[in-house]
């Protein structure tokens, strides 16, 4: 018993030497705040977020609506700052329609911005086209279309001087009918894009998010979250990224987002604190609907993993500050220790709530400050 109770302490002290090595900042309420310009009117729902540093200045785009659901009152603001504490406007998005998904992209020495324009009613996803929007000199251009209707835009990369895009296809995601279609495409204008191999990356049912990022080798390690059932992570070798090895979990890492400090790769996601979002690996179409259902009711916090590249495993560090609906972080590089960290969250500082109540209510996007230590 003695030595059990020492083992449990040797590994709890162990973990907490890890985490205390990764430290942040106070979590403090970002949008809506008074560092924001007066002019921008936040909804209820304040979510869907990106940042990144350009020429100087930190670019931080993000969703505002009635609801986290589908809404014609969606805007799209984009604020910029020199030194993350007094913002501007640079502009706004407004048509009609939802609106998720923004994304920068540095490409060419051009600042990009993406979204993709979803539909009107509240409980359908929706997506028809992606959008874009190039910055020059003269501000922000008129949103033009890309080649990628269907589509949701996920995440955009540079690597060897190429724009890359992960985007899966989104029609009838959430019924059988979901032909699933989760693909790597590139781009030499930011425009028009094309697949980087003949077959999809993915074609399991349900598959989205699909999160990558390049290793300082040139290979590419990615998330992918499957609706209705857990997860892959996945890699492929710089000589071959269009094919995919992968490794099922049955965890879910939704909203994910990876970043690399120093040789490691690190994964910012929702966290299900129930533990598994699947009982089986692939569930059929009622399981799949029951697992929706249990996970819709269940309490989600956000969280800090790790790549362990040796193994292929996903390795939790942390929890942050987040309850009811949460997730959809933002990063953004201080100086070589430290990162702005962005995440959005029902109140931090109220009782926590299930995932489903946080979406039909207030949310909010708070601000941290990332740091790793020797």
């Amino acid at each position: 018993m003695k030595y059990a109770v020492f083992l449990w302490l040797l590994i709890t002290v162990s973990s907490a030497s890890l985490a205390q090595k990764i430290t942040t900042t106070e979590w403090k309420q970002f949008v809506p705040s008074d560092a924001i310009p007066r002019n921008i009117k936040c909804r209820n729902s304040n979510n869907n977020i990106d940042l990144v540093q350009f020429n100087g200045r930190y670019y931080c785009a993000f969703r505002t609506a009635p609801t986290h659901f589908a809404s014609k009152k969606t805007f799209i603001y984009i604020i910029s700052s020199a030194d993350f504490k007094t913002w501007k406007q640079e502009t706004e998005f407004f048509v009609k329609a939802d609106m998720r998904e923004p994304r920068f992209a540095v490409f060419n020495n051009q600042l990009h911005f993406y979204f993709f324009e979803g539909g009107t009613k509240m409980f359908k996803f929706e997506p028809k086209h992606i959008w874009t929007s190039i910055l020059s000199d003269s501000g922000w251009s008129a949103k033009l279309k890309t080649n990628l209707d269907g589509f949701v835009d996920w995440r955009f990369r540079t690597h060897d001087n190429k724009l890359y895009l992960s985007a899966y296809y989104g029609v009838n995601l959430y019924n059988s009918e979901h032909h699933a279609n989760l693909r790597l495409f590139t781009s030499t204008d930011g425009i028009t894009f094309t697949p980087i191999s003949d077959e999809p990356q993915i074609t399991t049912k349900g598959a989205e998010e699909g999160e990558f990022i390049f290793d300082k080798q040139g290979n590419i390690w990615s998330t992918v979250r499957l609706e209705g059932s857990g997860s892959y992570l996945c890699f492929a070798s710089k000589d071959s990224i269009g094919k995919w090895s992968k490794k099922f979990s049955k965890l879910k890492y939704d909203s994910a987002l990876m970043f690399e400090q120093d040789d490691d790769i690190y994964l910012v996601s929702r966290r299900h604190l129930k533990g598994n979002a699947t009982e089986v690996e692939f569930p059929d179409k009622k399981q799949r609907r029951k697992n929706l259902i249990h996970y819709s009711f269940s309490k989600k916090v956000t969280a800090l993993f790790k790549i362990n590249k040796e193994k292929m495993e996903i390795e939790h560090i942390m929890n942050f500050p987040s309850t009811g609906d949460t997730a959809f972080p933002a990063i953004a590089t201080k100086d070589d220790s430290t990162f702005y960290l962005l995440n959005y969250s029902s109140d931090i500082h109220k009782r926590a709530k299930i995932w489903i109540g946080g979406q039909l209510g207030k949310t909010y996007i708070y601000q941290t400050e990332l740091h790793f230590g020797k």
